[in-house]
């Protein structure tokens, strides 16, 4: 039987909520943002990696915004949550489309070839929730897919980390949640050049837009 994506959600946050990372699907007005770099987009084929891309809500907008020619591939480590994308994609025939290319994975993302293939990516991992050297990796293996000129966008929730410092009860995690703070802020000051707050989602959220070829030299 298959469930309905919002129940599938639910039940990988209570099994796992440290790598669900949130507590509702993303909202179409993040959708809209974590993307709106693609309005500006090349007059040719481009590549996109969505990494956690959870029910597929974002991956639905990605897919709206990509042409004949165009290839999105998204990396989901759940493997409900991407049998549930993959459902959304082939139940929708506005994302059947000749020539467009939409491979979804059920693998973590340290398993994609670090090499410069795509042109934008989409990160919805939560990452607050990874170790601080995890994130670096993670964010150098981003910096490492990306064409010259490349994008990447991810997206962090309004104040969470901050909130879960003050409430953390163990000083482990309190230094946990400050090193995550500090490789993030390292690379949003770096190699961010614009950013967004989008209100109307749960929680409200700030999305950010590197280039990392900005900060170099």
């Amino acid at each position: 039987m298959h469930l309905p994506g919002g129940r599938v959600f639910l039940r990988s946050v209570a099994r796992d909520f440290r790598r669900t990372g949130a507590i509702a699907p993303s909202s179409r007005s993040l959708g809209y943002s974590m993307t709106s770099e693609l309005a500006t987009r090349p007059n040719r084929p481009i590549a996109v990696l969505e990494v956690g891309g959870g029910t597929g809500s974002i991956t639905e907008v990605i897919a709206r915004r990509l042409r004949a020619g165009d290839r999105l591939d998204v990396y989901e480590i759940d493997g409900a949550l991407a049998a549930v994308i993959r459902r959304r994609l082939v139940d929708n025939p506005r994302y059947r489309r000749t020539g467009l290319s939409i491979r979804v994975f059920d693998r973590p993302v340290e398993s994609v070839v670090a090499q410069p293939s795509y042109d934008y990516i989409v990160s919805c991992l939560p990452f607050t929730n990874f170790e601080p050297e995890q994130v670096r990796q993670i964010l150098e293996i981003y910096r490492a897919c990306l064409r010259p000129g490349g994008v990447c966008s991810f997206y962090e929730y309004i104040l969470l980390r901050r909130a879960a410092r003050w409430v953390g009860s163990r000083s482990h995690e309190r230094t946990r949640l400050a090193g995550v703070e500090r490789v993030v802020r390292h690379y949003r000051d770096r190699y961010c050049y614009k950013s967004d707050i989008v209100l109307p989602n749960l929680p409200p959220a700030t999305v950010y837009h590197l280039r990392f070829d900005r900060g170099e030299g």
